[in-house]
């Protein structure tokens, strides 16, 4: 585990609960390669210091599952290190944190099925997945208005216009854009100009935000330790996954603010459930 916090542990606990394998839990902190049991056939890091720290510490011949961990940071991993012999024999693989956008999009489409532009800020990290996005928001048959956030940014100055165009707007899991100051700005703006705003996570929705599509601990746990089963004979492992197991979270107050109906977190996490391939 990364850190020794309630999340990593829920994390490991339904990694525990959900395997037929013998389990060990060790803090980062305290694991060394040289004390490492050699009976134990993988090893799974749960958040990106871990998974950073484990492609080098952990024995050579055990396979590695990285878990509850954004996707951006696994994949810049796995760009920097593409000679690591572990990765060139296929010998690791990840279950992300953060949703796909897809996913994302088919919520806001449930929500306001009439709307035409959602709209999102970029930062150095989303800016790289531009592309996605834009493909996301086609499927969706959405028009993706965006305006980029540097460091000197006001961020009043530039999302007030963008949130006014907007019939809706998505948050995004990048810190350096939808950090604790830039959200009560998009949160107050998107009120003030009776914008829908999702979230993506429970957070956010507690704080203001219409819904959030997220998978919690637990899921993230649960479905790390199928992987695992799924994989355990395996000499290569599986591409990297998205989570399979999520929740919807929403704000009736928000709703009710907004004049939108707004079905039940359950109804549409079953919807959600329903639309994906």
């Amino acid at each position: 585990m990364s850190s020794d916090l309630p999340a990593y542990r829920e994390v490991a606990s339904a990694i525990s609960s959900n395997s037929n394998t013998p389990t060990k839990k060790i803090l980062l902190q305290v694991y060394s390669s040289q004390s490492s049991d050699e009976e134990f056939q993988s090893v799974v890091a749960i958040g990106s210091k871990a998974a950073l720290e484990l492609l080098e510490k952990a024995p050579e011949q055990q396979k590695l599952y990285a878990t509850f961990l954004p996707r951006q940071t696994y994949q810049a991993l796995l760009e920097r290190n593409k000679q690591h012999p572990r990765i060139k024999r296929g010998a690791m693989t990840a279950v992300y944190l953060d949703q796909p956008y897809t996913r994302q999009l088919s919520l806001a489409r449930l929500i306001v099925p009439d709307a035409k532009n959602i709209a999102t800020a970029l930062g150095p990290n989303s800016q790289k997945d531009l592309g996605l996005l834009t493909e996301a928001a086609k499927q969706f048959n959405f028009s993706l208005l965006y305006e980029t956030l540097g460091d000197s940014d006001s961020p009043i100055q530039k999302l007030q216009p963008l949130i006014r165009d907007a019939d809706a707007f998505l948050t995004l899991p990048d810190k350096s854009v939808f950090n604790r100051t830039t959200a009560k700005w998009i949160l107050y703006i998107s009120f003030r100009q009776r914008i829908p705003l999702i979230g993506f996570s429970r957070k956010y929705v507690d704080a203001g935000a219409l819904a959030a599509v997220f998978s919690t601990p637990e899921q993230i746990g649960r479905q790390t330790a199928e992987l695992i089963e799924n994989t355990i004979l395996n000499k290569r492992l599986p591409k990297a996954e998205y989570p399979r197991y999520f929740s919807v979270a929403t704000n009736p107050k928000a709703a009710a603010a907004l004049r939108i109906k707004l079905p039940p977190g359950d109804v549409l996490t079953q919807q959600l459930q329903e639309l994906e391939p």
